[in-house]
């Protein structure tokens, strides 16, 4: 679960870091509108039987448009421009939507007089809806007028500053669900000179014209991000789910594996009642118990003992379950030890609980060889088995058999063998030998 937090709590920094990124450097998409890249053509009135001219020339990526405005008897009104025109398609155009400014580095000069000159720009979108490929007049104008003067440097419009213009709307009766811009397609930029212009010569240096706009509009990062952490949400939610429901099957595995113990354990306490001096909680022998069988059948003056060999049996890492799993959980498998390795015994054999989750094992009439077999036997069978906490458990066993000694020497040696076992790794069997017995 603290991994868990760490990543949410590293996606949430990584989230406001994008959202920082974005409202710094998302909106620095650029689209240039350059003379090398596009065709810059120069327009006037004389299409329309008017009497200006026009000129246009480069100077690398500077357009400069020369006109003189005069005026017609059969067109009134005289005009002078230049059409930049984004693709060669008349229907395909280029989509702006995503832009949100228009930058204009314009000079705009009326040769003839000294007032600052009027210049009207316009965005022309082709929509098969309301525009004709064999007329070039469909095509809506969305634009404004302004001064641009000489000198003043670049200048900034919104976008969403241009207007439909009414005289067209009105010229190609638009209905009223076409009328607001669009820039989705659009296929010219056009400038020309302002309503009402007076006649004369212009000068129009055109440095600059470009489009501002977002790498990904602030919509879809917004939704993209929604998307990833509802989709987070509901990837956290099954995995929780998945593993409440793993959780719980592995309780009910527990609480059936644990009533099936009970069962056996009682059904060995019912034995064990009948037997005195027997361990409280495993219902092993006690080392009490042992004492007068052992001085009784193999003393210092018993010529008639039979051979006899022990097994000296510790639980690995008992320590770590208690510490994990708490002291409830070791007395579980203290008594599950203790029925396991039971089941591998005859029933002359005993098995003594020496202390803590040491075992002691009497194999009255065994030697050494077969002791050591019968001790490889339960340390499989131990690490076999699935135990009643789900982890795996081994054991360390040290053997040694009955010589020209006491018994309490022979379990001391059987002590060292198991220790020897324990430094050599666990999980293994050693064995204490005497001379006579090699």
């Amino acid at each position: 679960m603290k991994v868990i937090h760490k990543v949410i709590f590293v996606l949430v920094l990584v989230t406001i870091l994008i959202m920082q990124l974005y409202w710094m450097h998302g909106g620095n998409l650029v689209y240039k509108i350059l003379p090398s890249q596009f065709l810059y053509q120069d327009t006037n009135d004389q299409s329309q039987g008017g009497a200006t001219t026009s000129k246009i020339q480069f100077d690398g990526e500077t357009a400069i448009v020369e006109c003189t405005l005069d005026k017609s008897e059969s067109y009134a009104w005289p005009y002078c421009g230049v059409s930049i025109r984004l693709t060669d398609a008349v229907f395909e155009g280029v989509n702006l939507s995503d832009f949100h400014t228009i930058r204009l580095n314009i000079d705009f000069d009326f040769l003839d007089g000294e007032r600052d000159p009027r210049l009207r720009f316009y965005l022309r979108n082709f929509n098969p809806a309301y525009s004709k490929t064999e007329n070039e007049y469909t095509q809506k104008y969305s634009g404004l007028e302004y001064t641009p003067g000489v000198g003043h440097g670049t200048i900034e419009i919104p976008i969403a500053n241009l207007q439909v213009m009414t005289w067209w709307l009105a010229d190609n009766k638009i209905p009223i669900e076409h009328s607001a811009p669009e820039f989705t397609n659009i296929t010219m930029v056009e400038l020309a000179t302002g309503s009402s212009s007076s006649v004369g010569q212009y000068k129009m240096t055109i440095r600059n014209v470009e489009f501002v706009g977002h790498y990904i509009s602030a919509e879809k990062l917004m939704l993209g991000l929604l998307v990833f952490w509802v989709t987070l949400a509901l990837t956290y939610s099954v995995i929780e789910i998945r593993r409440s429901h793993q959780l719980i099957l592995h309780s009910h595995y527990r609480q059936d594996h644990l009533r099936k113990l009970n069962r056996e354990l009682k059904e060995q306490n019912i034995h064990f009642a009948e037997l005195a001096n027997r361990d409280a909680l495993t219902g092993a022998m006690n080392r009490h118990s042992i004492r007068d069988w052992l001085d009784n059948s193999y003393g210092q003056d018993n010529p008639n003992a039979k051979s006899l060999s022990a097994l000296y049996l510790d639980i690995d890492h008992f320590k770590s379950i208690n510490d994990l799993y708490g002291h409830s959980m070791g007395d579980d498998i203290l008594r599950e030890f203790t029925m396991v390795v039971l089941g591998s015994l005859s029933p002359s054999e005993r098995l003594v609980r020496w202390g803590g989750e040491e075992f002691v094992v009497f194999c009255p009439g065994r030697n050494i060889e077969e002791a050591m077999t019968l001790a490889e036997h339960i340390r499989h069978k131990v690490e076999a088995r699935i135990w009643v906490h789900g982890d795996p458990l081994t054991t360390s066993i040290g053997v040694a058999s009955l010589g020209h000694e006491r018994t309490n020497e022979m379990l001391a040696r059987a002590d060292e063998a198991l220790y020897a076992a324990k430094r050599l790794g666990r999980n293994r069997v050693e064995v204490s030998r005497l001379p006579t017995q090699e």
